[in-house]
């Protein structure tokens, strides 16, 4: 589940090139040095990047196109304003996508295949226990000031999150599981696991680097918008609060002469452009503001961008993408902490008093499938065989809620148990979702007062971090590797900022968790995994709802791309990593604009290939 350790832009490596093979690549097809040619749209000045020497270990990355530029600027949606850049303190899609383009792992993850690849770290040792792992850092690893990246930047992260003081308890579940990391040398680290557990690597691995010369002494949760050394291939350019966050290309970035990252990190400057209202950012795109929007609006994808004349003529690529994403799931997360929640029977009438299937049909336009379960992708067709699919059922909510002692004040029609009215509210941030309104009134149908509050993307984050909330619609990210402990271990429950949204508490999947913590057999922790998520659909921690298979794109016909478009595995953040801005479609689609021409068609679905 959401978050990964594992970010998109680091599961590098795979396919095997020869070194000539990749240097005569290094030019691409813009100028001779390999940077596009001028892109009218640049945000700032042309990144100059110091010469580049390979190093000669490692893979080229099997996503990356040897096609790929350097330069331009690439424009693009990021939903709310987040609270904060700093994704330990405010963890979300936006700053988690920010923070992991401006700081580095030990490892991370190939992009095609389940093996370990080097960031940070340039080789590593693990004990004969699996308990001990050694990482020894790459020489070359330097801080954008110039100072070395050091094993005592490793233990500084460490005693960071692990400070309870700042807010970062999200990442000290798999962080507790070890040892204060051991700095061996400059360059050496090495992490004790004090308990087993299959994740143990990966989570010792996900060990991060910050600049302990920088930021030893400040108060952590007070570092949300300025950052001013990194490691990564980007920093912090500029920032208008509410408005857009723009990232420059570091053109001094250690990790460039790295095999594993040529081709990749292309554009000289990302923009991030904030707009909650998703109507209000199709507007945008047309007018050129974003050149990338993933549409996840059903109604927007069906109705409006056909009609589009961009989309018409082909200047806006309009196309579904079919990869191997992990499937998680969505829903309205339950506040089980509130009395009113605490009765499965008033959870099951909840959910049955939910019509999905005249919203999938009528609303989603049959762009999703329904789910009767939290971990779509451990079965064949989506579906838990062993669990029903709750289907639409008013009066059998009805029963469900006179027997938990609700009945209907004939004076009002509204629930009431001990002269108290059943009253409840939705939380949202951004546009209402039509299916919003269709609940509410069914709710009102059966006697349930219920109303929505829209609050703005920061005070959202923190309402439902503080658990100040009653319903709170939640659609979460999967992650290549499942471990349900973050999300569903009563330990985590009460929490700050925990991804256990409902606050479940349940003492039989507690022990499938601790469980599957020594299983290393992999296929053997999804059959543990099948016996939690059953479990889960018996709790009823969420009202479910159902989950995509396929990315909707749209996007400005001005840019390169891989033949898949998208990596294996992730969504469309992986266009500011592998997509690069290409001279001669930008001019193509400046003079068809001009002479009001149409541009040839580009593939309406791309499927993953192998």
């Amino acid at each position: 589940m959401c978050p990964s350790f594992l970010p998109a832009s680091w599961r590098a490596l795979g396919g095997a090139i020869s070194l000539c093979v990749a240097l005569l690549a290094v030019a691409g097809c813009g100028k001779a040095d390999g940077t596009a040619a001028a892109d009218p749209r640049q945000v700032g000045p042309v990144v100059k990047d110091e010469a580049v020497v390979l190093q000669s270990d490692g893979k080229l990355d099997p996503i990356a196109s040897a096609e790929a530029v350097k330069g331009g600027s690439f424009f693009t949606w990021a939903g709310g304003y987040p609270k904060s850049l700093n994704m330990w303190l405010d963890y979300n899609s936006f700053s988690a996508q920010i923070t992991q383009l401006m700081f580095e792992s030990l490892i991370g993850m190939d992009t095609v295949t389940d093996d370990p690849v080097g960031v940070l770290a340039q080789t590593w040792e693990i004990s004969a226990d699996k308990k001990t792992y050694t990482f020894h850092l790459n020489p070359e690893a330097k801080w954008s000031d110039g100072k070395p990246v050091t094993a005592q930047d490793v233990q500084f992260y460490y005693d960071v999150m692990m400070n309870p003081k700042n807010l970062t308890s999200l990442f000290r579940v798999d962080l507790a599981r070890f040892a204060r990391p051991e700095v061996v040398d400059d360059r050496t680290v090495r992490i004790k696991a004090e308990e087993a557990h299959w994740k143990n690597f990966w989570a010792a691995g996900g060990f991060m680097a910050l600049p302990k010369h920088v930021w030893e002494g400040k108060d952590f949760n007070e570092i949300n918008f300025e950052f001013p050394v990194v490691s990564g291939p980007y920093r912090l350019y500029r920032n208008l609060t509410n408005r857009s966050i723009t990232m420059q290309r570091r053109g001094d970035w250690w990790g460039r002469n790295l095999k594993i990252n040529l081709h990749k990190y292309n554009f000289d400057y990302l923009v991030f452009r904030a707009e909650e209202d998703r109507t209000k950012a199709l507007e945008m795109l047309k007018r050129g503001d974003f050149d990338l929007y993933p549409i996840y609006t059903s109604r927007i994808w069906v109705e409006q961008t056909p009609e589009i004349p961009q989309v018409k003529k082909n200047w806006i690529v309009r196309q579904i993408v079919y990869n191997q994403e992990p499937k998680s799931f969505q829903g309205f997360a339950l506040n089980l902490r509130r009395p009113l929640f605490q009765d499965l029977r008033v959870r099951e009438a909840l959910a049955r008093v939910l019509n999905r299937e005249l919203m999938l049909d009528k609303i989603m336009f049959n762009q999703y499938f329904l789910l009767n379960n939290y971990y779509p992708d451990l079965y064949p067709d989506n579906r838990n065989p062993d669990a029903p699919l709750l289907s639409y059922n008013p009066d059998r909510a009805r029963a469900l809620l006179a027997e938990a002692g609700w009945n209907v004040d004939k004076a009002d029609g509204v629930l009431k148990k001990d002269g108290k009215a059943f009253e409840l509210v939705i939380l949202y941030s951004g546009e209402p979702l039509p299916h919003y309104n269709i609940y509410l009134e069914d709710l009102k149908a059966v006697g349930i007062r219920a109303r929505l509050e829209q609050v703005s993307a920061a005070s959202f984050t923190k309402r439902v971090d503080d658990h100040d909330f009653d319903l709170v619609w939640s659609n979460w990210s999967a992650s290549r590797l499942r471990d349900p402990e973050t999300m569903w271990h009563s330990k985590t429950a009460d929490d700050v900022a925990t991804q256990n949204h409902p606050g479940l508490k349940d003492p039989e999947i507690d022990r499938l968790i601790e469980a599957q913590k020594t299983e290393m057999d992999g296929n053997k922790r999804n059959q543990i995994l099948r016996q939690i998520d059953s479990r889960l659909v018996a709790a009823m921690p969420y009202v479910l709802l159902w989950q995509s298979d396929r990315n909707r794109l749209l996007y400005w016909n001005r840019f390169g791309t891989p033949p898949d478009v998208l990596d294996k595995f992730d969504r469309e953040d992986s266009a500011i990593v592998y997509w690069w801005f290409d001279a001669k479609k930008s001019a193509a689609l400046d003079s068809a604009q001009k002479t009001d021409q149409s541009l040839p068609a580009a593939a309406a679905e791309v499927h993953y290939k192998e």
